[in-house]
């Protein structure tokens, strides 16, 4: 996974869901939740939280027997469909806020 155009030394982590969803601005967010589908997982172990430095951006290889969720690591079976989205630190007119990335689906061959 990739996101780029992120804010200069932001840091940021992917997050994965079963499902689509749409949430306006969550928590006072500047951007919209696309991910959903219940026990969501966010990848924030070692190395999982990334700065996206100079260049705005994170990237991190996916291991598709251990993804993650609330409920603790799933392994993608063919055919399954998980939905990716990245969350970082942002700014509106000076003042700290998260922001999201579009959403990705991946279908699991």
């Amino acid at each position: 996974l990739s996101a780029s155009s992120l804010p200069v030394n932001a840091f940021g982590f992917f997050i994965v869901g079963g499902g689509r969803s749409f949430v306006l601005n969550p928590a006072g967010s500047a951007g919209n939740l696309c991910v959903g589908g219940g026990a969501l997982g966010r990848y924030v172990g070692p190395g999982q939280v990334q700065n996206a430095g100079a260049a705005g951006a994170i990237m991190l290889a996916i291991d598709a027997t251990a993804i993650p969720s609330a409920l603790g690591p799933l392994s993608a079976a063919p055919g399954d469909e998980y939905h990716f989205q990245a969350w970082f630190r942002d700014s509106m007119g000076g003042t700290p806020v998260s922001n999201f990335t579009d959403g990705l689906t991946v279908l699991f061959r």
